[in-house]
């Protein structure tokens, strides 16, 4: 959290978090937009039994002791298949990053940096004035 802060801080627009436990440690209510990695259930178990050379029953057992992909699907802002290709995830990445960068709603640009300065700015002229106009 405190390389978050340090990040906004500088004014950074966007910051990216790859966060395993998302959901379980419940960061999701402090990120936005939400993006998940969604893989059918096949090829997830497929590509972890070659990535750590397991057997299909502990590739089992460790998915099933996670949060359901198909949960973590329908909670997220924004879901990028991967199932397909290395090829086709980029692409989609790259859409994800298109939307990212799309102008800030009014709430996201209060929630900003910006918006933040800009709120601390108006209600400090507003209290000086109000002072000024009451004295």
């Amino acid at each position: 959290m405190w390389e978050m802060a340090k990040l906004w801080m500088k004014g950074y627009k966007v910051i990216i978090l790859d966060i395993p436990l998302l959901f379980e440690t419940k960061i999701d209510r402090w990120t936005n937009p939400v993006t998940v990695v969604w893989v059918n259930p096949e090829t997830q178990i497929q590509r972890l039994m070659s990535r750590d050379g397991c057997s299909e029953e502990q590739a089992q057992n460790r998915v099933n002791a996670q949060l359901a992909l198909d949960w973590k699907r329908s909670e997220a802002d924004i879901v990028i298949n991967n199932s397909g290709s290395l090829d086709d995830t980029r692409l989609q990445f790259q859409d994800v990053l298109r939307k990212v960068f799309e102008p800030l709603t009014w709430k996201e640009r209060l929630r900003s940096r910006d918006g933040l300065i800009s709120v601390v700015v108006c209600t400090a002229v507003g209290v000086l004035l109000a002072r000024k106009n009451l004295l």
